[in-house]
């Protein structure tokens, strides 16, 4: 049965949608402009005084074997292992990608300013179960694409072995380190998923639950997503070309992509964005509806008990 409550709230967000895909114009700011509002709450870029640090595990067997190739050429070059022993991969170890660093600014995200809302809906069962549904890259006054910057480390396991099948002593990491970008090319999406918590006449508070960030419209077969990276340090007695080249292909593999989206969405739905975003949507909606005089809609429909 259709929540009777359900056209007055779509009505109220098709208002609230207008008022924060529209520009101020000079002399008249408008604090609610999605693009602004982004900027201005410190969402523009973001991680410059945040501490990020994503770690991917990377289980692509051509990658994984791509690596393990890469302690032989150490062994070569150095010759880590005693006697006649061998440097090899190390069986079943997977190599791990970490992105950003411990300290703020390691990893930096920049284009989220680029923001149009395509729609807020309410449930026609349920009028204060919402969502809202956001485009990235599509003004065309604002950065084209939604870009990750920052620091990586790619370290490879390996140990000395008598068979070239057995470690015969403890792992020994392998680690490389460098910078990468991660240009987005398609338009992602971010679709919002909220409730009114308490709604009444002057009153309203929203509770954000959950928020769900996708990179393409081709998303999972293609992410749409090109990296470019720069080695500053291989382990010693490797090859920069093939350290290189197996940075490159972890990163673009699809455990590579499929992770890095993984942990945007860890970041956006950590419980202090939620909370942070659900007090953001309470502040624009409510302030907007008292700015222009749009309580209490019906008061006789407005109250939950």
């Amino acid at each position: 049965m259709a929540d009777p409550l359900a056209p007055i709230i779509q009505k109220m967000l098709q208002q609230v949608m207008g008022m924060i895909n529209t520009p101020g114009g000079q002399g008249n700011p408008n604090p609610y402009y999605f693009p602004d509002w982004i900027q201005a709450n410190g969402y523009d870029p973001y991680g410059q005084s945040q501490v990020l640090q994503w770690n991917l595990s990377i289980t692509d067997p051509t990658i994984v074997n791509q690596a393990n190739a890469i302690c032989p050429t150490i062994d070569i070059q150095s010759s880590p292992c005693p006697g006649i022993q061998s440097f090899i991969g190390v069986p079943n170890a997977y190599p791990s990608l970490t992105l950003g660093s411990p300290t703020p600014g390691g990893l930096v995200v920049s284009g989220a300013r680029n923001a149009y809302m395509q729609s807020m809906t309410s449930n026609q069962d349920n009028a204060l179960k919402l969502q809202a549904v956001m485009l990235l890259s599509t003004l065309p006054n604002y950065q084209k694409n939604l870009i990750v910057t920052g620091n990586f480390t790619f370290t490879q396991y390996c140990c000395c072995s008598a068979d070239n099948t057995v470690c015969a002593g403890p792992p020994v990491p392998e680690v490389g380190t460098g910078t990468f970008t991660a240009t987005f090319n398609s338009t992602p999406t971010i679709t919002i998923g909220f409730n009114i918590t308490a709604l009444s006449p002057g009153v309203l508070n929203i509770a954000v639950s959950s928020i769900n960030f996708v990179p393409s419209s081709t998303w999972p077969n293609d992410a749409q997503i090109d990296i470019a990276i720069d080695i500053q340090s291989i382990p010693k007695g490797s090859k920069k070309d093939a350290y290189n080249n197996l940075a490159m292909a972890a990163f673009n593999s699809a455990d590579g992509l499929k992770q890095l989206v993984q942990q945007i969405n860890v970041v956006l739905n950590d419980p202090s964005q939620l909370n942070f975003m659900g007090t953001a949507l309470t502040n624009v909606i409510d302030g907007y509806l008292k700015s222009t005089h749009q309580y209490p809609f019906d008061g006789s429909y407005l109250a939950i008990a």
